[in-house]
Parts: structure tokens; sequence; C-alpha cells
């Protein structure tokens, strides 16, 4: 009898400790998948159960990190890869999730320190060096970045990964091309550019583009063509502080005639423009924006100067919501305006918020006062989503609605498939519904930019 209440005992313990097995392999399975199919909230949380069942589980524990961390709970992951330190001060796995998540946060001091340790207790793992390299690469400083990926690529001529991340930095470096397509019920935009990058911090650009304004309610005639040459330069200080520079020149052609239109039509203007941007803080960005646009009129030849002051603080919340808050002065004609006696002062607003819903899916919603060069559109409001498909495929919807001080308004609805294959290439194209007053129809929207 005690043999048989023993022997059931055993059994009955075997059977708990294969279930438990059992069950510790399907989480971690199920972890694993959500992995692999970019739920990282998933992960998180089944990693999270892995480890209150296993706390001495060193796997476990950088597993549950890394998907905290690509989950954007940055915080929490820091705190996971501090426990496994406290017990392996020098595990190189949980020094460069340190490094990478310090990088993600933009705080650049802390992730080069951290990978500039990974490089003295681990020198032959490739990932301090790489991770040293991205980060002076997001500060900007081209010529260090490229000093450590030719580093690594030296020192690793064998590893793919390596090879990889040395080749893409290097795209980096390389002039790039762009062009962009896009016609509605009120313009047909053709634009195309040409950006150069040099030096360690500086680029320059240059860009062509034609808006053709079109009447829907005079049977889509065309009003006037607006051609555009613009050269631009920007110098990189380091990560979110900028100055950008930019110089423009505009003509117009009509196709009717000038009594027709009933306001002061512009012949030609320069626009001249000047941006700094500078981080408050690594949450606050803030950027200040000064336009002068010299113009001349079409029919009097009188010529008047358009002034635009613009300022707008860009502050992250948490990792995956921040907002945008902006405020600033327009001195132009109104949109009616018959001569230059006619400027009028006005104030300029923009709000907005981008928010990270998950990995995969983004929303954003913005509005704009004045935001147009001809001075026509009073307001913009915008709202967008956009969802990952895989590494390659995006989709991206999209509602805009445009105020105009004169005339009906105008609403759209966009859907768009984006395409980004590799380093060299981003393209997207899309096609919308746009309604204006009793006019309606589907038009189209293609962009493509290629970097040599």
């Amino acid at each position: 009898m005690q043999m048989n209440r023993t022997l059931a005992t055993f059994t009955l313990g075997c059977a708990m400790v294969c279930s438990t097995t059992a069950a510790t392999a399907d989480t971690e399975d199920d972890a694993a998948s959500a992995v692999r199919r970019g739920d990282f909230a998933a992960a998180a949380s089944a990693y999270e159960q892995l480890v209150e069942n296993n706390p001495t589980s060193l796997t476990l524990r950088l597993e549950l990190a890394s998907a905290l961390a690509k989950n954007r709970q940055w915080e929490r992951a820091i705190g996971e890869y501090e426990t496994v330190l406290k017990r392996h001060p020098n595990n190189t796995e949980a020094l460069l999730g340190i490094g990478t998540v310090r990088r993600w946060q933009g705080n650049i001091a802390e992730a080069k320190d951290t990978y500039q340790q990974v490089r003295t207790v681990a020198p032959q793992e490739a990932g301090g060096l790489l991770g040293l390299a991205a980060t002076y690469a997001l500060d900007h400083d081209l010529a260090s970045a490229d000093k450590y990926y030719e580093q690594a690529a030296k020192l690793w001529p064998g590893d793919s990964s390596v090879q990889q991340a040395a080749y893409d930095f290097r795209r980096q470096r390389n002039p790039r091309l762009y062009m962009f397509w896009e016609t509605d019920l009120s313009f047909e935009s053709r634009q195309a550019g040409a950006i150069l990058p040099f030096g360690a911090r500086e680029e320059i650009g240059a860009e062509y583009q034609d808006e053709t304004s079109i009447a829907p309610q005079l049977g889509n005639s065309k009003i006037y063509t607006r051609r555009d040459q613009k050269l631009f330069y920007t110098h990189y200080f380091g990560l979110n502080r900028m100055l950008d520079v930019s110089a423009r020149t505009s003509a117009y052609q009509y196709y009717v005639p000038d009594s027709s239109l009933g306001y002061a039509s512009i012949d030609t203007y320069e626009e001249y423009r000047v941006r700094y941007t500078v981080p408050l803080s690594q949450q606050q960005i803030f950027a200040i924006r000064y336009t002068i646009r010299p113009t001349i009129l079409r029919v009097s030849r009188a010529s008047f100067n358009a002034h635009k002051v613009e300022a707008e603080l860009n502050t992250r919340w948490s990792p995956a919501f921040s907002t945008l808050l902006g405020a600033g002065w327009l001195r132009d004609l109104d949109s009616n305006a018959t001569s230059t006696s006619q400027l009028t002062n006005r104030s300029l607003v923009k709000v907005g918020f981008q928010w990270d819903a998950t990995s995969r899916l983004n929303l954003g919603a913005k509005y704009i006062t004045n935001p147009d060069l001809d001075n026509s559109m009073k307001a913009t409001s915008i709202a967008e989503a956009g969802y990952s498909l895989t590494d390659t495929w995006s989709v991206l919807g999209r509602y805009r609605a445009d105020e105009f001080k004169t005339g009906f308004n105008q609403t759209g609805y966009y859907l768009a498939a984006r395409y980004v294959p590799n380093s060299h290439w981003w393209s997207e194209v899309g096609v919308k519904y746009a309604k204006r007053g009793s006019a309606s129809g589907n038009y189209g929207l293609a962009s493509v930019s290629y970097r040599f």
C-alpha cells in the first residue's frame, strides 16, 4: 500500500513538472512568435510572465528587455538591462541594449559612453563599434561615423551584417534625387530636386516645381501656372540642432484675362527663408523661421514685401506620443486685394500630434493656418494613419480639408502604398477622391526618391 502511494505521488509530481514545462514552452513559443510578427506589446507581456516564473533566467530577462525596448517602453527596458548588469557587470548584450535605447531616446552622450564600454570589455563584439558609428551618424557627425563604419568593415570582412551596415551608411553620404507629382480639383503639381551631402555636417540642394491652378467651377479651366526654382542649404550642428537657408524665385503664367480674376495678380516674387532648430531638452525641440518675399504685381508693376515669422515647439510626452504647437505672424496681401495698399496682418496657428499606437501603426493630425505660397488658403486640416505590413511595404490613409479664403472649400481622401526595398529607394503611389463645391473626382499622386 505504501509503495502504491509513493508511486502515485511520484507520478503526480512528474505530471505537474511536465505540465509546467509544456506551459513554459508554449509561452516561450508565443513570445517568440509575437516578436516575429512585430507585436512587441504581446511579446513583452509573454516574456514578463516567463521572467516572473523564472527570475534567475538571464536569457528570458534579456528577451523581455529587448521586447520592451522595441515596444518603446524605454525606461522599463533600461531597468531590465540594469538588473542583468547587477549580476553580470560586463554582459555585452545588456550593454548593447542600453546603448541602443539611449540612442533611440536621442541621449547621444550616454549612448557613446555605453558603446565605448562594450568596445573595452568585448573588443571582439562588432555591435560596440557599429553602435558608436550609428550614434555619430544620428548626431550628424558623418565624418566620425564614416571612420567607425570603415574600421568595422575592415575588422569583420566576413560579417554580412557589418558590411551591410557600412554600405547603408555610405548611401547617406551620396547624392539623392527626388520627384513628386500630384493632381486634384484645385492644383496639379510637379516637382523634381537633388540633394548633395558634403563635408561632415552640410547638405545643399536644388529644386524645380511648377503648379497649375485649376478652377472646377469653370469647367476645370486653367487659371495660372507658377514655376519655382529653389536653392537650399542645411548645416547640422548635432541631433535636432540645425540651420536651414533657402532662396526661391517664382514666376506666374496666366491663362485668363486679368480683369476676370477680381484681384491683383502676382507676376513674380522672390523668397528668402531662414530657419533655426534647437533642442531645449531631449523631449522638446524649438524652431523659429523667418520668410521675406519681395513681390511684383502683374498689371500695375507695383511691388511690396511680404513677411512671415513662425515659431513652433515639438514636445515628446512619451516614446510613442508627441505634440506640435506653433504660432506666427503674417503680413501679406489679402486674397482678394486689388493693390499693394491692402496689406494685412494676420496671426498664424499650427497644432498637431503624432502617436505611434503600435510598432506598426502610427496616427497623426495637423491644423495649419495660411500654409500656402499664394495666400489663397485660409487653413488646412490633415489627419493620417500609416501601417507597416512588412519591412518593405506599408499603407497610408489621409483625410485633408482645405479652407479657401474665397470660393468653395475642398476635401480629399487619400489611400497609398509605400515601397522601401533598400537604402537606395523610397517610393509612394496613391489615389485620392477630392470634392470642391459641386465638382468631384478621383486623382493620383506619386513620389519617389533615389539615393546613389
